[in-house]
Parts: C-alpha cells; structure tokens; sequence
C-alpha cells in the first residue's frame, strides 16, 4: 500500500511540474513575434482575404505585443477574431501565474510522501510517463480531434471555431501550424521535466540515506 501512495504521489507532483513547465513554454512561444512571422511564411494562406505575404511580419508582431498584455493596434482582425484574441491574452495572463499554485502543491504532495521510497518512486514515475505518452499519441493519430477537445476544455466559448472563408487569423494559423508547434513545444517542455524528475530522483535517494 505504501508503495501505492508514494506511487501516486510523484505521479501527481510530476504531471503538476509538467503543467508549469508547459505553460511557461506556450506562453514563451505565444509572446513571440519572429515565430509568428515564421510560421505565417511557411504555412499562412491570406491572399483570398486581401492580405499578403508583406503583411506577415507586421501582424506576428502585433499580435505578440497584443498577448504579451499590452496595447496593439489590430485592424486586420474581426469583433469575433478579437474578441477570442482577448480570451487567448487571459488564458495567457493565468498561465503566467500557474507556477504560483502549482509549485507550492507539487511542493506538498512531495513533502508528505513522508518515508522515502525509490520504488514507489519509480512506479510513479513511469505512471507520469505513461500518461504522458497516452496524451501524445492521443494528438499523434488525431491531431485535430484533441486539438478540438483541448479547446473545449482551455475555452467557454465557441469563438474559436473559425472561418477560412472570413476570417484571417484562422487562415494565418492553419491547424498544420499548430501540428508543427506542437512538436516544437514537446521538444521545449520533456528536457525541463526529466531534469525536474531526475532531482526529484536525487532528493529522494538523499532523504533514504539521511534515515
């Protein structure tokens, strides 16, 4: 039964030190100008809309100064594109305060999985993994499935449901560039959590030899 809590335990302090580092990244990748600007040079398609390829660095950065939380002029955007624009700005805004929460929970669950316990350890680490890995393949076979329910669930609106035939910023962020964000994320956030499990590791075989 020990084994079983301590299990669960570093399962639930892994996936709350996962969340934090993933909100810190998307809010990184979200603030970035030339990473728009790249990403609408390689997958936006505007021309039906009357706006050109010229027009790409101006609006990534506008839109970066916009969801970093301060003012920007936004004239290529509808009253609904801007509306769920502002809804993303204060996903962001909540986002930039996860870590004030979640850390101090992570903190806890750890410090009352009193009794050290490498296997218990171990077993929820690879718990964590394994959930981990049931969410990626979950985006791997369908994309757009999960990218649809990670809406459903991030918003309370349906604003984000737009059309490629009216609205521009469905048109400059194609769902192929969130499939190709998504790696890139992936590839940010796994190197900050195994270094995150890995202390928890070392805490963990330093709290045994101490007893």
């Amino acid at each position: 039964m020990r084994h079983v809590l301590y299990a669960l335990g570093t399962a639930v302090c892994l996936l709350l030190i996962l969340i934090v580092i993933t909100c810190a990244a998307v809010t990184h990748m979200g603030r970035d100008g030339a990473l728009y600007a790249r990403c609408f040079h390689a997958y936006a398609g505007t021309e039906h809309l009357g706006v050109t390829e010229d027009r790409y660095d101006e609006i990534a950065q506008a839109l970066a100064v916009y969801l970093s939380g301060d003012s920007a002029e936004m004239p290529y955007f509808n009253e609904k594109e801007l509306t769920h624009l502002n809804d993303i700005r204060l996903l962001f805004a909540l986002f930039d305060k996860a870590w004030l929460l979640l850390i101090p929970a992570a903190a806890l669950v750890f410090l009352l999985l009193k009794r050290p316990d490498p296997k218990g350890l171990a077993f929820g680490s690879a718990l964590a993994v394994l959930i981990l890995l049931a969410i990626g393949t979950c985006f791997a076979i369908n994309f757009e499935g999960a990218f649809i329910a990670l809406h459903k669930v991030l918003f309370t609106n349906d604003l984000w449901l737009l059309d490629p035939r009216t609205d521009l910023l469905i048109c400059l962020m194609p769902e192929r560039m969130f499939s190709a964000l998504a790696v890139r994320l992936a590839l940010t956030v796994l190197p900050g959590w195994l270094l995150a499990a890995t202390v928890l590791a070392v805490i963990c075989v330093l709290r045994k030899r101490h007893i």
